[in-house]
C-alpha cells in the first residue's frame, strides 16, 4: 500500500519546532505539523518513506522494520495535541506508530488543507499490522 501524500513527525522533532512553524500551522489550509513530506509505503518487510526533510532542506529515504511497531493510535497525544493545529482536531487527527525506544512516529496522509485520509488508512494498517 503506497500514500503519496504524507506528512510526517517523530516524537522528538516537536522540540525543534519555533515559534513561527507553530503559527503557520494555524493559518487556513496549511499543512500539519512535519518534518517529512512525501511518499509512505507500508509492505510485507515495514515503512518505507522517500521524500524530502525540511529541517535538513534535503531529499531522505528511510526504512522501518515492521516488528519494531510496538502499537498503533489514531488521535491526539500530550505531544501532538490539538493546540499543535488549527481547528483544534475536529477535521482530522494523527496516526502514532509506538515504538520500543520510545520516538514515536506521526503521520497524516492525503491532507487537503481541512481533511485527511486517516481514518480509512488506519483500519488499513490494523489490517497490515496483523
Amino acid at each position: 500500500m503506497v500514500v503519496k501524500n504524507s506528512f510526517l513527525i517523530f516524537k522528538n522533532d516537536f522540540r525543534h519546532r519555533t515559534w513561527l512553524d507553530w503559527i503557520q500551522s494555524h493559518i487556513m489550509l496549511a499543512p500539519p505539523p512535519f518534518r517529512f513530506k512525501g511518499s509512505v509505503t507500508f509492505n510485507a518487510s515495514g515503512i518505507n518513506f522517500v521524500g524530502y526533510d525540511i529541517f535538513h532542506d534535503e531529499e531522505v529515504q528511510f526504512n522501518i522494520p515492521k516488528n519494531e511497531i510496538e502499537q498503533l493510535y489514531h488521535g491526539y497525544d500530550g505531544t501532538f495535541s490539538t493546540l499543535q493545529t488549527r481547528g483544534m482536531g475536529t477535521t482530522w487527527a494523527p496516526i502514532r506508530f509506538k515504538f520500543a525506544h520510545g520516538n514515536d512516529l506521526y503521520l497524516i496522509s492525503e491532507f487537503n488543507g481541512i481533511y485527511s485520509a486517516n481514518e480509512e488508512l488506519f483500519e488499513e494498517l490494523k489490517l497490515w499490522l496483523t
